[in-house]
């Protein structure tokens, strides 16, 4: 296998543990380590997860580095548990011995090494779907057969990364939009798009959204009321709010990781493209400007005040 950008240095641990390689790498992808992720994760791991997550184009570096944390706490040496799975990533031999790699080009292939093992597990995870997202959840659970281990590490994924957003509301036209692949409209959608009655900077946040994401917007302007609960007027009556009720082929519930990492990633946004509404079924979530209610369990709410 051949891996771009990858400078594999060896070097003799201090603690006595085994040879293991620390990878320079040239970063390139979409996400950023949070504030969380700077905290939690060792940084000279980082560069590994994300050199890893390369090789399989779609998979987030987080998704790793949340595994890692899960199995052994970041380990990088021998270690063994009580059911005989085996090294950092928590392999059982019969496992490896299928999808071990040799992550750091040495020549072996080692259970116990950890960059080895990070290699694998991306691989295994790539067999498994996890460069689709709307299969990750499956490739997860391939890795561990436990729901409450899949959400644990897709939760945790969400919290160590952060998307870069355009400053500028023409960031993406409404053509992106109307023509994107990932991006399923309704009819009243499309038609309020379609004769510009949609705010650019509606229109930019759902097209960036979709470069990692598929996802379903329901209403905008037309078949939404006037007026909300309290009796105001609604953000949606001046084109300046949408309704995204699907992502990723799931409908939009507290179970949803993929919609909770959208409102994590939007709930960072500096500048004008940071929404003044954000609503969620996500209770645990606290930020200016998000809120979950009884209307807003089955559906992302996105909207601009002015």
């Amino acid at each position: 296998m051949k891996f771009a950008k990858l400078l594999v240095v060896l070097c003799l641990s201090i603690f006595l543990l085994p040879l293991m390689a620390l990878v320079v790498f040239t970063a390139g992808g979409e996400l950023s380590p949070s504030d969380k992720a700077r905290t939690d994760i060792p940084s000279e791991l980082i560069p590994l997860y994300q050199a890893a997550a390369e090789t399989c184009p779609g998979l987030d570096w987080t998704v790793l580095a949340a595994i890692h944390k899960l199995e052994t706490g970041f380990g990088t040496g021998r270690a063994i548990s009580s059911k005989g799975a085996q090294g950092p990533m928590q392999f059982l031999p019969s496992t490896f011995s299928a999808y071990g790699v040799d992550g750091n080009g040495d020549g072996r292939t080692e259970i116990n090494g950890v960059v080895d093992s990070v290699f694998s597990a991306t691989n295994l995870l790539c067999a498994n779907g996890a460069g689709d997202r709307s299969r990750l959840a499956d490739a997860v659970w391939n890795y561990n057969h436990s729901t409450e281990y899949v959400d644990e590490v897709l939760m945790l994924a969400a919290s160590y990364g952060v998307l870069s957003v355009p400053g500028g509301a023409a960031y993406a036209s409404t053509n992106d939009l109307l023509t994107s692949p990932n991006v399923i409209l309704s009819s009243y959608a499309r038609y309020d798009i379609e004769h510009g009655i949609v705010d650019a900077r509606v229109v930019s946040l759902l097209s960036w959204i979709s470069q990692r994401h598929t996802i379903t917007v329901g209403v905008l302007k037309t078949g939404h009321s006037k007026y909300t609960r309290s009796g105001r007027v609604s953000h949606h009556y001046y084109g300046r709010a949408a309704d995204i009720s699907i992502v990723d082929g799931v409908p939009v519930s507290k179970s949803n990781w993929a919609a909770r990492s959208i409102v994590q990633d939007l709930a960072t946004i500096d500048g004008v493209l940071r929404p003044d509404e954000l609503g969620h079924p996500f209770g645990d979530l606290s930020f200016p400007g998000g809120f979950t209610d009884a209307d807003h369990g089955d559906h992302l709410h996105i909207g601009f005040a002015e």
